[in-house]
């Protein structure tokens, strides 16, 4: 029987060597299929195509150079670690190479063997030498390969087996790699095959080659990212929702009633509200199904908005749903429309996954015939047994939290004539997005952005300790309690052994230094004896639900006055008498996650503070540290972290649904994504075979880099 063709959609334990213990390790890469496992890319490149002679051996220096081997590999059995030595020359001077863990080399080369050697020169005992350098046979050298791919690595897998599997895959199906670059960009810039554009990135013969190819990648990513989502929805079917608010004038009751709900507010709307307010009135006016993006900085006022659209909904006979990613914020939300709808004839219900069954049951009834119009809750929400009278407004909080198929239910129903029957749909997300980024995220979504603050909130000051014995932390923590406010404390581990999930690109940073959890602070406070006479709770997301609300609900009331907790107050928490926030271990967070908690604060008229703890000496985290305390404007930060990230995820893209990108800069090459995604619609508008064609393939390599991996409506 014939052997499988390996395609590219095929497992990776297709490529030969790959078993199921190196196909687990692949997959804490995102790796996962032939595809994956080509379209891999090296982070940087090592060049070792410089190649010197032994006499510009400098100490601390890199040095690539042809040998002979001088002398036979020795090992020294009176040292501990039995390292392996001996000399190269190249007939001028000579070198001393040891190596540790490699006992392999003792038969492998000999004197005469003619060798290419890489490596750091070090000193020792007063002459020259390469530790661990990268050594070959000349015969086996070939010099057009001596730039060096580097990829992210993980415990198990090496750079040889990595390298090894990636050339295999590309030989057995590279060909079937296909085009998504109309052709005129691929003549305009000299791009070459998807299968040679792919061998040049991995096994480049110059730098200037791999760049060239990453560059052609790159257009390929925010081709498949900013059109191949729309191919992929390809919803022919015209949808049409409800018109919520007619036309015509409204009776006066309705006038008044939200008249009353808006004064309930207790503050002035600010213009951005405003305006927020009239785009989704007028959404709300249409048969056009809403498709609106709402952006909010942190404590811009994003919920007001989003309970104003729901109140105006079900002032109009209909139901609107709020979708929360937590319990604790959908209690939250749900406090906040019972206070702006009491007194009014709109009824308020809350679900979540612990509500008793007997109150679920009683919910759910109240939804299905109408009497609830204003529901909030969490996933709770999006069981097959919840039904609705007249939903016309869903808001999903957050979106990246719930799946597309989840969504859909909502809001999407097929009629039996084939029409189909939409929901208006609001998005909120408090991660700014430069506007270029959120057309190719979101593609048609209408944006409303909130930037301004509600009146009298003042600018949160930040600042920096780089010793977590500095006591001037503990006595502002002490000088805020004794005004009369609360802490938060936010550590990135609940334990010694157990951590918060957070961004897998900041953890392990630096590793050496040691992580302060949340059960140590609470120990800490304890000794400096603060917690006698100020109680604090500690909360994190594996805590049992109960307990979270009932932590988070004594804050609230002031009954506890510090909180010790890992993320799991991000998203959404308020509390105006919290205006002291310590973020310890700072280094271990990324720019959106330290701006969404910080965000917690400064939530009142009075002055908030945040402090950030970090004992780490990264240039990258210590830019972050600046970052934080020289801004506090999320959309300044958005754009800054953009910078110092460059390609893969930046300011919270992978929380929206998108996989880390691979090629492309989310900050430079903001114009090749614009650039792309209206060449691919000329091509489209003018149709032919050239449309037909890349439609095909943008299709087919949209599936495989993106398909089942992205929530993004």
């Amino acid at each position: 029987m014939a052997a499988k063709r390996v395609t590219l959609e095929s497992p990776v334990t297709a490529v030969y060597g790959i078993g199921a213990a190196a196909k687990e390790r692949l997959e804490k890469l995102e790796i996962y299929t032939v595809y994956d496992l080509i379209t891999f890319l090296p982070r940087r490149y090592n060049d070792w195509s410089q190649v010197g002679k032994i006499a510009d051996c400098r100490e601390d220096g890199e040095l690539s150079f042809y040998a002979t081997v001088a002398t036979t590999p020795n090992v020294n059995l009176r040292s501990r670690v039995k390292p392996l030595s001996f000399y190269v020359s190249d007939g001028i001077r000579r070198v001393k190479l040891m190596f540790f863990n490699s006992p392999y080399l003792m038969n492998k080369f000999v004197p005469g063997d003619k060798c290419f050697v890489h490596g750091k020169v070090s000193k020792f005992n007063g002459g020259l030498q390469l530790v661990n350098p990268y050594i070959e046979k000349a015969d086996k050298v070939d010099d057009n390969e001596l730039i060096k791919p580097v990829y992210h690595l993980t415990a198990g897998i090496t750079t040889a087996q990595l390298t090894r599997w990636i050339k295999t895959a590309l030989d057995l199906c590279a060909k079937d790699l296909q085009n998504c670059i109309p052709e005129d960009i691929v003549k305009a810039n000299g791009f070459d095959s998807p299968e040679v554009c792919y061998r040049k990135v991995h096994f480049p013969s110059t730098l200037e080659e791999a760049d060239k190819a990453r560059r052609q990648i790159a257009y390929e990513e925010l081709i498949l990212l900013g059109v191949g989502m729309k191919l992929k929805k390809g919803n022919t079917t015209e949808e049409k929702a409800e018109v919520v608010i007619p036309g015509t004038a409204l009776p006066e009751e309705v006038k008044e009633t939200w008249k009353q709900i808006v004064s309930n507010l207790g503050f002035e709307l600010t213009a951005d509200q405003k305006k927020a307010i009239r785009q989704i009135q007028s959404d709300l006016m249409s048969s056009k199904p809403m498709n609106r993006l709402v952006q909010g900085d942190v404590g811009s006022g994003k919920t007001a908005v989003a309970i104003l659209a729901m109140s105006m909904t079900a002032l109009m006979g209909k139901q609107a749903v709020l979708l929360a990613p937590t319990s604790v914020l959908a209690k939250q939300h749900y406090n906040t429309a019972v206070n702006l709808l009491k007194d009014s004839p709109v009824n308020v219900a809350l679900l979540l996954g612990k509500t008793p069954a007997a109150i679920k049951k009683e919910l759910k009834e109240q939804m299905a015939d109408g009497t609830a119009s204003v529901i909030i809750g969490t996933h709770a929400l999006l069981t097959d047994d919840v039904s609705f009278k007249d939903l016309a407004l869903v808001i999903a909080d957050e979106q990246h939290r719930f799946g597309v198929k989840q969504r859909e239910k909502l809001l999407l129903q097929n009629n039996s004539d084939g029409t189909v029957n939409s929901v208006h749909n609001l998005v909120m997300t408090a991660t700014p997005i430069p506007r270029t980024l959120a057309m190719v995220i979101y593609g048609d979504m209408d944006t409303t952005i909130i930037r301004q603050k509600p009146v009298g909130r003042k600018p949160i000051k930040t600042y920096f300790s780089s010793s977590k014995d500095d006591n001037s932390i503990f006595e502002s923590i002490r000088a805020e309690l004794k005004s009369g406010q609360q802490v938060y404390i936010v550590c990135a581990k609940i334990s010694e052994d157990e951590y918060e999930v957070m961004d897998d690109d900041i953890v392990g940073e630096d590793d050496d230094t040691k992580i302060t959890s949340v059960i140590e602070m609470k120990e800490i406070l304890n000794k400096k004896k603060i917690t006698k006479e100020y109680p604090a709770a500690v909360l994190y997301g594996s805590m049992p639900e109960k307990t979270k609300l009932a932590a988070m609900q004594q804050f609230l009331d002031g009954d506890i006055k510090i909180l010790i907790s890992t993320t799991v107050i991000e998203v959404g928490v308020d509390n105006p008498n919290a205006n002291l926030m310590v973020v310890m271990d700072a280094d271990r967070f990324g720019l959106s996650t330290l701006h969404q908690l910080r965000g917690r604060i400064g939530r009142g008229q009075n002055q908030a503070y945040c402090l950030l703890v970090s004992e780490s000496k990264s240039e990258t985290a210590l830019s972050r540290m600046r970052m934080m305390c020289e801004s506090t404007d999320g959309f300044e930060l958005a754009q800054k972290d953009l910078e110092l990230r460059g390609p893969g995820d930046f300011f919270g893209t992978r929380q929206h649904g998108i996989p880390t990108l691979r090629a492309a800069n989310l900050y430079t090459d903001l114009g090749i994504a614009a650039d792309a995604t209206s060449a691919v619609n000329k091509v489209f508008e003018q149709g032919g075979e050239e449309a037909q064609r890349l439609e095909g393939a943008i299709k087919s390599m949209f599936e495989l880099r993106f398909g089942g991996k992205m929530e993004v409506l």
